[in-house]
């Protein structure tokens, strides 16, 4: 049986304005009162996950900063982990990036997210700081010892893929970059956890909680960052939207981001449960 499906939120179940369509809104809510739990795993920081949770109309677990913090229906924190700075700092700074460093904000206190304010930021940069500006704190980040969940930077995408490439000369294979399109701009963001951080590792915290395997799992995403969990769960869903390479590794693709194509996984779990010998 399927008993949980756990869903990317940007190109997946997210809408513009963190909406979801009522079509799949219906069918989330139908599935997850019938014994198939909700999940979210998405790249975004807990507040602006809140967003999309409120609009699903369900209290449900989530896998937040690309699986560095997951989180419980109460908001309570159950699992974190960070990491320093210091050792990317130089490296990102000769880049001509600007460096974003991702906290747990609702178990902290205080920002969600610090930007490093040593060099002048970029277009991308300046606008998310300014429509986030009473969540974000701006500070020299070398002079802080504090640890933070998953950093990132806005560029171009040959600016993030050499900046990718550098990082893995300097540090090997400790770091884990992924780069994803800013889906309301031209521009990309490169996300840097430690190695072992992904979505699926996430996860596998709230699996342990429900007592669930690998195949009672349904996982649907849309980008790279996605294809952790969408090839280790039984069951992988990617978007029709979706990065070509995710499309080629997942075991089915459902409709558009933009034409409920949640609804054609929803309907796939109920087809695939039905069969299964009660």
């Amino acid at each position: 049986m399927i008993k949980m499906i756990a869903l990317d939120l940007d190109g997946t179940l997210a809408l513009e304005n963190h909406a979801i369509s009522p079509s799949t809104q219906k069918a989330l809510s139908d599935i997850h009162h019938n014994g198939v739990e909700v999940v979210i795993a998405t790249g975004r920081r807990y507040r602006t996950t809140r967003y999309v949770i409120d609009n699903l109309g369900l209290n449900v677990f989530a896998v937040c900063n690309g699986g560095a913090l997951v989180k419980a229906p109460d908001q309570s924190t159950i699992h974190i982990e960070t990491f320093s700075l210091q050792p990317l700092l130089k490296s990102i700074r000769e880049s001509g990036l600007t460096l974003f460093a991702q906290r747990d904000a609702h178990q902290l206190g205080g920002a969600d997210f610090v930007v490093d304010s040593v060099l002048s930021w970029n277009d991308m940069t300046q606008r998310h700081i300014e429509n986030n500006r009473d969540w974000c704190e701006i500070s020299n980040l070398s002079k802080s010892d504090a640890e933070f969940m998953v950093a990132g930077c806005f560029g171009t995408e040959q600016e993030l893929k050499l900046l990718s490439n550098q990082l893995k000369k300097q540090h090997g294979e400790a770091y884990n970059t992924i780069i994803v399109p800013h889906l309301e701009s031209d521009w990309f963001y490169c996300e840097i956890s430690l190695n072992h951080i992904n979505k699926w590792q996430g996860l596998q915290k709230i699996l342990t909680i429900f007592n669930l395997e690998p195949e009672n799992i349904c996982a649907v995403g849309d980008q790279l960052n996605d294809m952790s969990m969408v090839t280790a769960a039984g069951h992988g869903a990617a978007m029709a939207n979706g990065h070509p390479d995710l499309k080629e590794a997942a075991d089915f693709v459902c409709g558009h981001n933009q034409s409920d194509g949640i609804v054609d996984v929803v309907e796939y779990i109920r087809k695939h449960n039905e069969q299964q010998p009660r």
